[in-house]
């Protein structure tokens, strides 16, 4: 006994099931261990069994066969099945395909070895029915699984939304974290952890981005949709073919309404019998139809939506079917002229019921069909024309419309996210359905919707506005695409610069880099090469460029923006400052750092003038200022300057804004750099906090604060605390940056000298390497961060004995470090210290005090007397002094005499051979 009524709660099976047995519902309580209270509560909706297994007494007791016991649980799913995490609705129209489901059960059932180690591909014809089958499957079976899982995966924006949505049901605590690559780890954490789950990956287009985010173990099940169907390792493929024409005529007449859902086969040969037109025209129609089940399932609904008849439905496709097939443009071959008839017939009919039904399609077809947000046509509505945007102001009107696409299924609404969603071959009925005229209008009129709605985040990094922005973007990238081959405009081009300064700052430099020259592209071209916005557009690819070390492309860039800027705006606009600014930020990258200094003046006296001495931009000024004395080891005059850019930055920002991630990095790192370590450390920990709020623990900006951290405590001798955090900032570089940038090169050269410390001369030797051959190619062999490896690996080999090579590598950091630094900066005194350590190995304590002395006078006048390095060069001069007394070379009396007018004291003391460490302090 199925029930066939409108009643399928657990309830009213449970009461159904029960009378038919004669239980009372004392009797069937008492059956299985139960109250009768409990039972009343459970067929009276109040309450369901706690466990499948229950429901499975339940079941045995009152003798229920297989179908009805699986009824019975399906009912009770939402009790048994707590990680649940489905959007789709069961379809109740379902039928046939049991050869398929059954295959599917056998394979990826709980107790097959298969299912933990293979994942199966339903592949086949678009349309051909293979969500449906899968969905299916996910209700049928749900039970058997401790957990079901769906992800729409066409693109890597969906898979990524489908696992947000699956943390959230499954309480992570990640969940609602706005980096997504954190929540997406943490449901692979969870995958790779559980056993015994089905993950359904609906619609798979690329393999490859399937594939990364598979979880690394997995002891569940996984099931593809896609219609591709070369799969090599990744899945067993079991290819969809279209329905058989017994299969098919039952589901046109379910569909329809004209039988119930329940009818079997041998009930509806007997309503052959009795209306053998209706059914020689449903078998005809399944003919022409290719027994493809989306264009039967859309044939359905147009025969339950106007009551025609079949009949009448089959006259009326014969009499279109040449006229619509006309309409067919490029790509019909990928969709059969039978599903595209049938959409059409159904978009005729649903726009006759109320013609703003058409304009929401055709907009809703130019946007990617999943997840279209409500919000564009609430709040960025205007450009799409006034009649249609009248409507979607009126709340009532506004679902009126959206319930007749819906009614049609032309339409999906996702009411909590607040988005559509429709078919792909609806979408692609509809564009073909549409002149090239008409797409290119309203593709138009999306472009500047999307540009009015789209935030500006180029000074921007909250969490609200990039979540708006990461909604927007797959709609933005699409339209972007389409109007490539449209006539030249201005509102494409700002799309596509606002768009790339948000791929910017979330270090997706490849699509930004594209959208940056399409927006320079299209303003060179509208405006002319010497307009103020195609200097924008070069200082966005140029920022771009830069951040990626690609400085010989970004110079001529930035230069070629400021002299726009200068022509067009004067020499003393703020926009003007921003370039200097910038460009001034390249040359110290690039070890210029005496070309560096003077337009930063001249902007930091634009931005005072402009904005006054309080302003954000002000402070960001006088930090990249203080910056580049830092560089220079100006340490005294660069703390004043990244204070007052702090304290700005606090009061007009606040406290917790990502604005003041720098100023708090660099005053840390000075602090470093002085000794002043617990000074350094609250800021550091303070700014990398912010950081993984706003911009995301995985972007560039947190590894490199990540980076100073490990600096920091390594200084401190806490290697073990600082190697961990090195090789987190060195996994966030390669991956947002790659691993021939800058940054990474020197995250490489920190975790080097890390394991240098440690002992582990062999792996420092190999990063020391693979980070000068990086930095000679990309920098050049002069630049003056070539000598921070050479100096690790002069160490190397001075801890070897092999003094010649070594003193070879000291020489060429040393000539590099006084050509670009200048004689007196602290790194150069960390090169002269190492050196006088060789020399004092070598037994050269003449030539090793000498340069110790040039290491201590530049260290006590940069760093201070007190500073830990000063400290330690102090100290060695003072063995180096000791060992002349103790062995056959004379006293050096003038260097004593020095030191005491210093007011240091040496402390000598007469001894013999006192051991050399075999990790000297640098």
């Amino acid at each position: 006994m199925i029930m066939t009524g409108n009643d399928f709660s657990f309830g009213s099976l449970l009461r159904t099931f029960r009378n038919r047995r004669q239980f009372t519902q004392q009797q069937l309580a008492e059956t299985i261990g139960e109250t009768r209270r409990t039972l009343g509560r459970w067929e009276r909706g109040d309450s369901l069994p706690a466990s499948k297994a229950l429901v499975l007494e339940l079941a045995r007791s009152l003798k229920l066969d297989e179908q009805e016991t699986r009824q019975l649980l399906e009912a009770s799913l939402t009790a048994c099945s707590p990680y649940w995490s489905v959007p789709l609705p069961r379809n109740p129209y379902f039928t046939g395909r049991e050869e398929i489901l059954e295959t599917l059960h056998r394979q990826l059932g709980v107790g097959q070895a298969v299912a933990l180690t293979q994942s199966l591909a339903l592949h086949g014809l678009g349309g051909v029915g293979k969500t449906q089958i899968a969905l299916e499957y996910a209700y049928r079976h749900a039970l058997e699984y401790s957990a079901v899982f769906w992800i729409a995966a066409e693109t890597e924006e969906q898979i990524i939304s489908s696992l947000r949505r699956i943390a959230k049901t499954l309480q992570l605590p990640e969940q609602d974290n706005p980096d997504q690559q954190r929540v997406v780890a943490a449901v692979q954490r969870w995958l790779s952890a559980q056993g015994q789950w089905l993950m359904i990956w609906d619609n798979v287009e690329d393999l490859k981005v399937f594939q990364r985010f598979l979880p690394s173990t997995r002891s569940g099940a996984i099931l593809l949709t896609t219609r591709r169907q070369a799969l090599g390792t990744l899945a067993w493929g079991l290819n969809v073919l279209p329905m058989g024409q017994e299969e098919g005529m039952l589901f046109v007449l379910r569909r329809a309404k004209v039988l119930f859902s329940e009818t079997t086969s041998e009930r509806m040969r007997h309503l052959a019998e009795r209306l053998p037109v209706e059914s020689e025209a449903v078998a005809e129609l399944v003919t022409i139809l290719e027994g493809l089940p989306l264009a039967l399932d859309q044939a359905g609904a147009y025969l339950e939506a106007t009551q025609c008849g079949l009949a009448a439905y089959l006259k009326l496709f014969r009499t279109h079917r040449a006229t619509l097939l006309q309409l067919r443009g490029e790509g019909a071959h990928d969709h059969p002229a039978s599903v595209s008839t049938t959409l059409t017939m159904v978009i005729r009919a649903a726009s006759e019921r109320h013609p703003a039904v058409q304009d929401l399609l055709r907009v809703c077809a130019l946007l990617q069909a999943d997840t279209i947000p409500e919000e564009l046509f609430r709040q960025g509505v205007e450009p799409l024309g006034v009649p249609f945007s009248a409507i979607c102001r009126d709340p009532l009107e506004w679902n009126r419309v959206v319930g007749v696409a819906c009614s049609y299924s032309l339409l999906s609404r996702q009411p909590e996210a607040q988005t559509f969603s429709l078919h792909r071959l609806v979408q692609a009925v509809l564009l073909d359905t549409m002149t090239d005229e008409e797409r290119e209008r309203w593709n138009t009129r999306l472009i500047d919707a999307l540009e009015a709605l789209f935030p500006n985040v180029l000074h921007e990094a909250d969490t609200p506005t990039w979540e708006q922005c990461e909604h927007l973007l797959p709609h933005v990238l699409l339209c972007l695409h389409r109007a490539e081959q449209a006539s030249v405009s201005l509102p494409p081009a700002s799309l596509a610069y606002k768009t790339a300064c948000y791929l910017l700052r979330r270090g997706q430099y490849v699509e930004a880099e594209r959208l940056y020259q399409r927006a320079l592209q299209i303003r060179e071209q509208a405006l002319g090469p010497k307009h103020p916005e195609v200097a924008t557009s070069l200082g966005g690819l140029a920022i771009l460029f830069q951040i990626q070390g690609k400085y010989t492309q970004a110079e001529p860039l930035y230069r070629r923006a400021l002299q726009i800027r200068e022509q067009a705006l004067g020499s003393e606009h703020p926009s003007v400052a921003a370039m200097l600014n910038n460009l001034a930020i390249l040359s110290r990258n690039q070890g210029k750092y005496t070309e560096a200094e003077p337009p930063l003046q001249r902007a930091l006296q634009i931005e005072e003038h402009s904005h006054g001495p309080e302003h954000p931009r002000t402070a960001n000024v006088l930090a990249n200022l203080a910056e580049l004395y830092w560089e220079q080891g100006r340490y005294t005059e660069a703390e004043p300057l990244l204070w007052r850019a702090l304290q700005i930055k606090e009061r007009t920002l606040g406290p917790d804004s990502p604005e003041v991630v720098e100023p708090l990095y660099l005053l840390a790192n000075l602090f470093r750099k002085q000794g002043r370590y617990t000074e350094a450390e609250p800021l550091c920990r303070r700014a990398l906090q912010i950081g993984e709020q706003t911009v995301g623990s995985e972007h560039p900006e947190v590894a490199e604060i990540l980076t100073g951290l490990a600096n920091l405590l390594r200084e401190q001798g806490l290697y073990a605390e600082a190697e961990p955090l090195y090789r987190r900032a060195l996994q966030i570089g390669e991956q947002t940056l790659g691993s021939e940038h800058l940054r990474v090169t020197l995250i490489l050269t920190d975790l080097a000298e890390c394991s240098r410390m440690q002992g582990r001369d062999r792996e420092a030797e190999h990063l020391y390497r693979s980070v000068l051959q990086i930095q000679e190619r990309v920098l050049g062999a002069e630049h003056p961060k070539v000598a921070d490896p050479l100096h690790g690996l002069a160490n190397i080999y001075r801890d070897r004995n092999s003094y010649a090579e070594a003193e070879s590598l000291y020489r060429r950091a040393l000539l590099l470090q006084e050509q670009k630094l200048g004689r007196d900066h602290p790194d150069i005194a960390a090169t002269l210290h190492s050196l006088a350590l060789l020399r004092q190995k070598q037994g050269k304590l003449n030539e090793a005090c000498a340069l110790a002395q040039r290491a201590l006078t530049i260290r006590a006048q940069v760093l201070g007397d007190a500073h830990p390095k000063t400290i330690a060069t102090r100290t060695l001069l003072a063995q180096l002094v000791q060992d002349q007394e103790d062995g056959t070379e004379p006293p050096l009396e003038q260097l004593q005499t020095l030191l005491k007018v210093r007011g240091w004291s040496l402390h000598l003391k007469r001894r013999r051979g006192k051991p050399m460490s075999t990790r000297p302090e640098e």
